[in-house]
């Protein structure tokens, strides 16, 4: 790493005869940058007389006219022209104490944006009046609940920036004012989600500092920012949480802006032979658990070895964990993971990922049974490199006489006819075993994974000859219950991961439904009521999205479900 520093500077000679040499102190191989904004005190003549001791320091002049955020900017361009990394940005009127350098160059070997924060976990501010301080509180206040991001502390300046980052932006498109480039940096690291991390320091101002913002700066940065605030729907979602489990809001935010690391760096081998682990995600799952174990157990294969199966009980309280354990004492391949209490299916699958061994992970939930070569017609695709997932054909044994088992039906053999032209992976799904976790409160975790894959460069595969039975709801109510989870949890994956998945999108979903409509009038009667409540469990999975911080990554189990 070649580090550099940037310090704007206006009139800071005093400062400035202090901070370089502690920063050299510290740290001689660092690399510090002066941008002097035509100061007129001896900040120039100082920093000349510095500079023949220490050769790490350079000085640039830049016009007062382009404020501080041209100064940002001539720094960051001569930090990648100099391939610097990484980069500093820090304050010259002793305000950023340099005994904080040493965290920011140990954070940048994680984390693209690491900001200097006076409030996460508590204020700490030293030399402010209280009303200065509480305007700056409630103005940082302000922008949280606009952007809707989980920041403390979203103007301060003292901040660790990886060139990466830098390298994927427009430098020249960034503002000049103070306030609102701090905002704007903030903002787009979001935007190419950018790994951030803030940490908490002493921030200290003497009676010799003056604030060189003006109250108009600081009255346009209020209406400026209006330019990054979130959707309406966003907003309303994050207010509904403040009077409610804030903290996994802050959590759920910290898994946007720090996604899941690969296994290996991403590293795998392409083979001819794969070594297999299944996870199987159980609750309560006496009454199936066997029947998919057996299926498991008897795949035929011959391109691959299935050498673990790692079934994860979640809290079960009926015997699913004694059933589990007959078949481990027979088939040492079966293991049983035990959670004490149910945290929900990502966290069951997250405890897989953990332990899982294979080339491929297949996820299977308990209450499925595969066909008798699905995981060979899975393994298949990753012949090919840059293929990343594979998707199942997923067949409902519900009756289609009934209108919940034609519902039922319609909606998967629908999900089929999309995922032939752009494949949506669930049910049974098989990966690369390079993902690390998955975010823990996704309610819709095969397309967590697909995600994931994705945005690594991965491509999606669907193997229709992969088929796995299931069993759809058998009742009306279990049936909304069911649809208006799962639209909840895409739109939870929308705004969490950027990510929209085949089966959610307007245009194919009317044209799949044209393409496969029989014009019987039983058909035609059914269609239209399934239209109707499919219509109504999307508006209620809005509605428990943005309004009621309801999202169910533990849900209700539709015990109609469990009987195959």
């Amino acid at each position: 790493m070649k580090p550099l520093i940037i310090i704007p500077t206006l009139n800071e000679a005093p400062n400035l005869q202090k901070l370089i040499p502690e920063l050299f102190r510290r740290h001689p191989d660092l690399h510090v940058l002066v941008i002097d904004a035509a100061s007129v005190d001896e900040t120039p003549g100082l920093i000349n007389t510095l500079k023949k001791k220490y050769p790490h320091l350079d000085v640039q002049q830049q016009a007062r006219k382009d404020g501080f955020g041209g100064a940002l900017r001539q720094g960051f361009r001569f930090a990648l022209q100099g391939e610097f990394d990484p980069i500093i940005t820090m304050d010259g009127d002793g305000a950023h104490g340099p005994e904080y350098i040493a965290e920011f160059l140990e954070k940048a070997n994680r984390y693209g944006l690491t900001i200097g924060s006076r409030y996460i976990d508590g204020v700490r501010v030293e030399g402010w009046r209280f009303r200065k301080l509480l305007v700056s509180k409630l103005a940082n206040m302000y922008v949280s609940y606009l952007l809707v991001k989980p920041i403390w502390d979203f103007t301060s300046g003292f901040r660790c920036y990886r060139r990466s980052f830098l390298q994927s932006i427009e430098i020249g498109a960034l503002h000049d004012v103070a306030y609102i480039i701090q905002i704007q940096l903030l903002h787009l690291a979001y935007l190419h989600r950018i790994r951030i991390k803030e940490i908490p320091f002493m921030y200290r101002e003497s009676q010799a500092n003056e604030s060189k913002i003006s109250v108009n700066t600081k009255s346009r940065t209020m209406f400026y920012i209006l330019k990054y605030r979130a959707p309406f729907l966003e907003i309303l979602r994050h207010l509904a949480y403040l009077h409610k489990e804030y903290e996994r809001f802050v959590d759920e935010y910290e898994e946007l802006a720090n996604p899941p690391t690969l296994k290996d760096d991403g590293h795998f081998e392409v083979k001819a032979h794969y070594t297999v682990s299944v996870g199987v995600m159980a609750y309560n799952e006496e009454k199936i658990i066997g029947r998919c174990l057996d299926a498991l157990l008897g795949q035929q294969t011959k391109n691959c070895t299935i050498n673990e199966i790692l079934v994860v009980s979640s809290g079960s309280t009926d015997r699913t964990n004694d059933i589990v354990l007959e078949y481990s004492a027979r088939y040492p391949q079966v293991r049983l993971i035990i959670q004490s209490r149910r945290l929900g299916k990502a966290s069951a699958i997250n405890e897989f990922l953990s332990r899982a061994s294979g080339d491929i992970a297949v996820l299977e939930s308990a209450d499925t049974v595969p066909g008798p070569d699905t995981v060979e017609r899975l393994i298949e695709p990753f012949w090919e490199a840059k293929v990343g997932m594979v998707g199942s054909h997923p067949i409902p044994v519900n009756d289609g006489k009934t209108f919940v088992g034609f519902s039922v039906r319609k909606l998967w053999a629908m999900h089929h006819e999309m995922a032939l032209e752009s494949p949506k992976c669930g049910e049974m799904v098989a990966f690369r075993n390079i993902v690390s976790r998955i975010p823990k409160y996704t309610a819709v975790d095969e397309a967590a994974v697909e995600a994931i894959l994705i945005q690594s460069g991965y491509e999606l595969r669907y193997a229709p000859l992969a088929y796995v039975q299931n069993k759809g709801p058998e009742t009306l109510r279990d049936f909304i219950k069911q649809r208006r989870r799962i639209a909840s949890g895409h739109r939870h994956l929308k705004a969490t991961m950027g990510h929209e998945v085949t089966t959610q999108k307007g245009m194919k979903i009317l044209n799949t439904t044209l393409k496969l409509q029989r014009w019987t009038p039983k058909e035609v009667w059914f269609m239209g009521w399934l239209m109707v409540f499919e219509a109504y469990s999307r508006f209620m999975g809005m509605i428990d999205f943005y309004l009621r911080d309801k999202n169910p990554f533990i849900w209700d189990i539709s015990l109609t479900t469990k009987k195959m």
